[in-house]
């Protein structure tokens, strides 16, 4: 069996996942890994599955695509063949990098930007500006790989840099401090 990534983007609602999983076991796949959310009423989710021998890449994406239409499920559907490739590092380190302060446009391509000069991986990435804020206070939180080699001071002052430019506020903590900190604890 050949392993393939299929993505699926559109309006969210009961039903969708199932949708998703049915349609992909009765085409005989294996679900190996899903990564699902939903932003506003939005549903993304990526899917890595076992294809079985026989089926193409096409067949596929045009069966999932016929299948939603079906159920009028409204997703549109990217399929690829997965190559195992991925970001490494040497004695890579999970860090934590949060952002917050006035909202305004470029914010998240600016820290990204310092993160991608320093080689460092974006995992997972939330920014967040609360509707209910009056003057448009924006938090972004970003879950990031550092390579061994990069030298965290430097990283930190160009992250520092980047934040005073833009009048916010950015903090870096390892993975395991930031979620000993953040964890709730039971009264």
């Amino acid at each position: 069996m050949k392993k393939v990534v299929v993505s699926f983007l559109g309006h969210d609602g009961p039903g969708v996942v199932h949708a998703v999983s049915s349609l992909l076991t009765g085409l005989d796949c294996n679900i190996n890994e899903v990564s699902q959310t939903i932003l506003h009423s939005e549903f993304a989710a990526i899917v890595i599955a076992e294809m079985p021998d026989g089926c193409t890449i096409d067949l596929l994406q045009e069966a999932l695509v016929k299948g939603l239409a079906e159920r009028q499920i409204d997703l549109s559907v990217t399929a690829r063949l997965y190559d195992g490739r991925s970001w490494s590092a040497e004695n890579p380190q999970s860090f934590v990098v949060t952002a917050d302060g006035p909202d305004q446009k470029g914010l998240v391509a600016a820290i990204s930007g310092i993160l991608g000069e320093y080689n460092v991986n974006i995992a997972n990435l939330k920014a967040i500006v609360p509707e209910d804020q009056p003057d448009g206070y924006a938090l972004i939180v970003f879950e990031v790989i550092v390579p061994g080699s990069v030298e965290l001071s430097t990283l930190r002052a160009a992250l520092d840099a980047k934040a005073e430019e833009l009048s916010l506020r950015v903090s870096v903590q390892h993975r395991d401090i930031f979620e000993a900190v953040h964890r709730v604890q039971p009264v």
